[in-house]
């Protein structure tokens, strides 16, 4: 049988203080989102909340994660709390933008160049889901990788490279189901960095935006509905893109997959660990 552990870190204020004004929501998201990874089917779940969200804690339990999982396997993180960016050292190694993007744990920040690190102790063939709610989230990815679609509302997050079937006259509802199939992640990670397992990164936001506090979450919850959405990761991305866009506020959600090259990952049933069979799952178009 597959293994699966989930692993849920929230800290509203770290003990040296926030990058910003203490959050209201993170410590509780940490729950909600172990409560989503049990209606998913996890039975291992850990909540790092609070002054228990430190570096060593989520080190060993990384480590220890990594040590357990094998091929086949899943790995459930997700991180509620403050981001915050610093200077790439060396300047210019990693990041197009010379900043690394950081989450603000109880007593340190967890660079992206760390928890890279921690990726890389995971082997081939395990998938690792990754959400995160804090600022500057979507630059957690590696050597300038990029999700490929843009702009609001679902007709203009579809890539140009997907060829979508044509319905002549088709009804509406035909027009969905072909949205719902099209694939969000169109091309694989242009370096995985030496990671090995796939890597599907679901964020609150750009890398160079803020995030507001708990609304991301808020939206992921609401379209989750106890476990009764039993679509893709891309298809609850493209919802989150429209609930979150619509409220025209200063924050764009991002998917990207970093690591190993997995085209079918963001096209499995979002969060849950049942599959879809291999001949529904189409690859890279």
């Amino acid at each position: 049988m597959d293994h699966a552990l989930s692993i849920h870190i929230g800290v509203n204020q770290p003990r040296a203080g926030s990058p910003g004004d203490p959050l209201k929501h993170s410590e509780e998201t940490a729950w909600r989102m172990a409560g989503l990874a049990r209606q998913a089917g996890y039975r291992s779940v850990l909540v790092l909340q609070g002054d228990e969200a430190t570096r060593d804690a989520v080190h060993d339990t990384l480590t220890g994660a990594a040590r357990t999982l094998g091929s086949g396997d899943t790995l459930f993180v997700s991180f509620s709390g403050h981001g915050t960016q610093q200077r790439d050292r060396p300047v210019g190694r990693d990041e197009r933008d010379n900043l690394d993007e950081g989450w603000c744990l109880y007593d340190s920040v967890l660079l992206d160049d760390t928890l890279a690190g921690y990726w890389r102790l995971f082997k081939a063939g395990v998938r690792i889901v990754l959400v995160t709610e804090s600022c500057y989230g979507g630059g957690m990815g590696r050597l300038g990788d990029e999700p490929v679609q843009q702009g609001s509302g679902t007709a203009g997050m579809r890539p140009a490279a997907v060829v979508r079937p044509v319905y002549r006259g088709a009804p509406p509802e035909a027009e969905a189901a072909a949205d719902r199939a099209a694939p969000c992640i169109t091309r694989a990670p242009s370096n995985p960095d030496g990671i090995r397992a796939s890597v599907l990164l679901l964020s609150g936001c750009r890398e160079d935006q803020r995030a507001q506090d708990g609304m991301f979450s808020r939206h992921l919850f609401r379209l989750w509905n106890d476990g009764a959405f039993t679509d893709s990761f891309c298809e609850l991305y493209r919802q989150l893109h429209n609930c979150v866009m619509g409220k025209q506020c200063a924050q764009e959600p991002r998917i990207q997959l970093l690591g190993a090259a997995d085209p079918r990952f963001s096209l499995e049933p979002a969060f849950h660990l049942t599959r879809r069979a291999p001949g529904q799952r189409p690859g890279y178009r």
